[in-house]
């Protein structure tokens, strides 16, 4: 199970580009948009900063509904799968493993993603505003697994935020970072292409004490 933004495709200087777009438009200036401040923060959170220095009266609605749209419309044209990606996914539905797609994103997002990816690698997808209670919660990795029709001990979650990774651990899945973290995982890697079909089963097989192991795993 594959979280999305940040794990399978890197959508943050989209997102930024957008953001600045559009604030530009509206009288912002450019220095006060900066990436290194917007970096890490939600849209909304990011509008709330600026928005009192537009030009034109526009509500913060309107001008995250711009900031979508715009994101949106740039997704839709296509955007790359981070290293290993692509290969990791196909090397799974190769071998037969279904595979999920878990994402904080909102529906549309992941639908714009999608096609990037491949929507034939994913036998369940689950978008953020498809669960009442979002990561770190455990409801969207239970739900996805119930999906899948395994149980979360034999699911692997791939994730590259603490919130997800609390999330799959809390859901009684096997966790894996693909980014630095302090959470108690069972592998953290530097990237997907450290990762095969065979690693990841190791893992499902692995008694449950060792996979709450914190230290790295160098196997390949």
């Amino acid at each position: 199970m594959f979280d999305l933004d940040g794990t399978l495709v890197d959508t943050e200087p989209l997102l930024h580009d957008a953001l600045s777009a559009e604030l530009g438009a509206a009288g912002v200036p450019a220095a006060a948009i900066r990436p290194e401040e917007l970096r890490g923060r939600g849209v909304a959170e990011n509008l709330t900063r600026l928005g009192g220095l537009t030009r034109s009266p526009m509500s913060a609605a309107e001008l995250y509904a711009r900031v979508s749209g715009r994101l949106l419309d740039r997704l839709r044209l296509g955007v790359a799968p981070l290293p290993g990606a692509a290969g990791l996914l196909g090397a799974l539905r190769r071998a037969g493993v279904p595979c999920a797609l878990v994402s904080s994103s909102y529906r549309a997002m992941v639908d714009a993603v999608l096609p990037s990816l491949g929507r034939a690698e994913f036998a369940v997808t689950l978008a953020g505003d498809e669960v009442r209670h979002p990561k770190p919660d455990p409801e969207p990795y239970r739900t996805a697994a119930a999906r899948l029709g395994v149980a979360p001990g034999r699911c692997v979650v791939v994730e590259d935020s603490s919130a997800g990774l609390r999330a799959g651990l809390a859901a009684g899945c096997v966790t894996v970072a693909v980014a630095p973290t302090r959470e108690p995982v069972a592998v953290r890697v530097r990237g997907l292409s450290e990762l095969t079909v065979a690693r990841l089963a190791r893992l499902v097989d692995t008694p449950a004490p060792f996979r709450s192991s914190t230290e790295s795993d160098a196997s390949t």
